[in-house]
């Protein structure tokens, strides 16, 4: 049985009339009679009373109609959705993101999606970079917000650079460099550092260690918090300085000053990653609102050099 039969016997059915379900259908109408006859005897039923002037239901015939014109119904349906779900306009992703990295942008191109994609199911998890990987792992999310991959992971993911961050130092707002426009990193190499935690963002961690050495000292660090806003929380409460990319200047207290450094930290690229082996439509579509606003996005975060190719690993 094909839908074809059901087409044609409901034309039939509705119309009670070969010629007119011929008109409708634009069938010739001994094609639409055999195929009728080949559908009564496929269900050993018969489903129309034919005479020379009138056609007629028979019982069989009036709940077959009935049951036909509902799967005709939902096979329609079913193009329509396959077909909206191939422009992006129904399904779902999960998306994963971290902190200050992403908190000043990721609301508008939420509410951007959503206007465009309202039927779309947009869950979000925030994860760090770390987190994120695993979460990747396991099919938890789909798309991320991120620090560039390792190496060794590159080949399985695409992995776009939406901006480009650098390193500062937040200070207690008392404290006695907080005045200056610039901080020479040196003057604070006898400082105590509270950094985010190696596990959580292990290639911005080392960027710190790194960033110090290059200044000609290695820091003291005396506690790792798990969260970027309680980093800004122990600076602010004068436990001591700290080396963040400077997109925390959006979370930041009106006690806690952010300079930027000489000498200057190498590049913290912001990336957007996704799976090569992923064909969704709808994440597809988000893409492509993060690429229209990316130059807009670049501006809001004071992004530099935004279109060389990050050199900071993860």
């Amino acid at each position: 049985m094909e839908l074809r039969h059901l087409r044609y016997f409901t034309a039939v059915a509705e119309q009670l009339n070969f010629s007119e379900a011929s008109r409708r259908l634009r069938v010739a109408q001994p094609a639409i009679s055999q195929t009728i006859l080949d559908l009564e005897d496929e269900l050993g039923v018969k489903l129309l009373l034919r005479t020379k002037r009138h056609v007629q239901l028979t019982v069989a015939g009036q709940l077959f109609a009935r049951e036909a014109r509902e799967i005709l119904r939902r096979a329609g349906e079913a193009v329509r959705l396959a077909q909206r779900a191939a422009r992006g306009e129904v399904g779902g992703f999960n998306l994963g993101f971290f902190g200050s990295a992403i908190a000043p942008i990721l609301p508008e191109l939420v509410q951007s999606y959503r206007r465009q994609f309202p039927e779309v199911e947009l869950r979000l998890y925030e994860l760090t970079p770390e987190q994120q990987l695993s979460a990747f792992d396991t099919g938890r999310i789909d798309l991320a917000f991120t620090r560039p991959l390792p190496p060794e992971r590159t080949a399985d993911f695409h992995q776009e650079t939406i901006y480009i961050d650098n390193l500062v130092i937040a200070l207690p707002a008392n404290h006695p460099l907080a005045g200056q426009k610039r901080v020479r990193l040196k003057s604070v190499a006898r400082e105590s550092f509270v950094q985010f935690h190696r596990q959580g963002a292990p290639g911005l961690y080392d960027e710190v260690i790194a960033t110090c050495r290059r200044a000609g000292f290695s820091p003291r660090v005396i506690n790792e918090p798990d969260f970027m806003a309680t980093v800004l929380t122990l600076v602010e409460s004068g436990l001591g300085v700290s080396l963040v990319p400077g997109n925390v200047k959006n979370i930041c207290r009106p006690q806690v000053a952010i300079r930027p450094i000489s000498p200057p930290s190498a590049r913290i690229p912001l990336c957007l990653v996704w799976r090569k082996s992923v064909a969704n439509p709808a994440l597809e579509a988000f893409i492509e609102i993060v690429r229209s606003k990316k130059a807009a996005i670049q501006a809001l975060m004071g992004s530099r050099d935004s279109l060389r190719q990050p050199n900071l690993e993860r």
